[in-house]
C-alpha cells in the first residue's frame, strides 16, 4: 500500500465527520442524479429480497410436496 494511505484515511473520516464534511455530504445527497441512483440501488435490493422470499415459500413447498409423494411412492 501507499505510505500515506492510513494518514489519509484517518484524514477523510475526520473530514467526513466535520461540520464542512456533514454539509457536503447533505449537498450531495440532494442531488437529482444521486437521489436516482439511491432510488435505483433500493428498488433492486427490494427485487431481490422479494426473490429471496419467494424462494423461501418455493423451496418450502417443494419439501412438502417431497415428503408426501415420497409417503404416496411408498
Amino acid at each position: 500500500m501507499h505510505p500515506y494511505y492510513e494518514s489519509r484515511k484517518r484524514a477523510r473520516k475526520n473530514w467526513r465527520h466535520s461540520e464542512k464534511g456533514k454539509a457536503w455530504d447533505k449537498a450531495y445527497s440532494h442531488r437529482d442524479y444521486v437521489k436516482a441512483k439511491a432510488h435505483d440501488y433500493y428498488i433492486r435490493k427490494k427485487i431481490r429480497e422479494a426473490g429471496n422470499e419467494n424462494l423461501h415459500a418455493v423451496n418450502a413447498e417443494r419439501f412438502v410436496n417431497y415428503e408426501e409423494r415420497r409417503r404416496n411412492k411408498t
